[in-house]
């Protein structure tokens, strides 16, 4: 087999140099590999730091979680395996059909939860056009909570947090909070709570929360 150019070993060993240097391995080319139960393909090429065993997709790629149905998508990544995977520019499609996009995505792999931050947005068959600073998804039961200032197009709503329960198909909202969809008019002051009740994708009622209701939600509330 011929060797390749004078210059392009050259080149090739000047890289290789510099990655040691820097305590780096190129992987290889992209093909799809295994990081503790989530399937990764990545885009380019895989950096692995020889110091931390953590993996960088400078490129990114598609990250599938099998056992939860979630599926990440970015445009970088870095995995630490069995810690965390980080990302960024990140798009997350749930088995429920929902979507989460946010700029900063950290999925803590032993935790179980996924916090987005840098302008994250949410959207199934019953949100449209919801934003706040920072969102979580709790990959085994589904929940997702947001804070810091939520705001949605459909149905119209401002709150200062959500605790969204996908199996019920109900929202706890933190006042300040405000809700209006056809019909349904509510608002919570300071502190308070309303309970939102989807029937479908069309919201039913909204009202304030019993007991019962609460220490369903209580776990994810902060």
């Amino acid at each position: 087999m011929s060797k390749p150019p004078l210059s392009r070993r050259t080149s090739m060993l000047a890289a290789l140099t510099t990655l040691s240097l820097l305590g780096l391995s190129a992987v290889g080319p992209a093909q799809a590999v295994n990081f503790g139960g989530l399937n990764i393909t990545p885009r380019g090429a895989q950096n692995l730091n020889l110091e931390t065993g953590a993996t960088d997709l400078p490129q990114g790629g598609t990250a599938t979680d099998a056992r939860s149905g979630m599926k990440l998508t970015a445009a970088r990544m870095q995995i630490r395996p069995g810690q965390t995977l980080s990302a960024q520019d990140a798009t997350i499609t749930t088995r429920q059909g929902s979507t989460l996009h946010a700029a900063q995505v950290v999925y803590d792999l032993k935790g179980g939860t996924v916090v987005a931050s840098g302008g994250a947005t949410y959207r199934d068959s019953r949100f449209g056009g919801l934003g706040a600073p920072a969102m979580a998804l709790y990959v085994k039961s589904g929940f997702v909570t947001a804070g810091g200032g939520i705001k949605a197009q459909s149905p119209a709503l401002t709150a200062s947090g959500m605790v969204f329960d996908p199996s019920t198909m109900q929202v706890l909202l933190t006042g300040p909070a405000s809700v209006t969809q056809g019909s349904v008019r509510a608002s919570a002051p300071a502190g308070g709570r309303l309970v939102l009740v989807f029937a479908g994708n069309r919201l039913l009622r909204a009202a304030t929360p019993d007991n019962a209701t609460l220490a369903r939600f209580r776990p994810y509330l902060k």
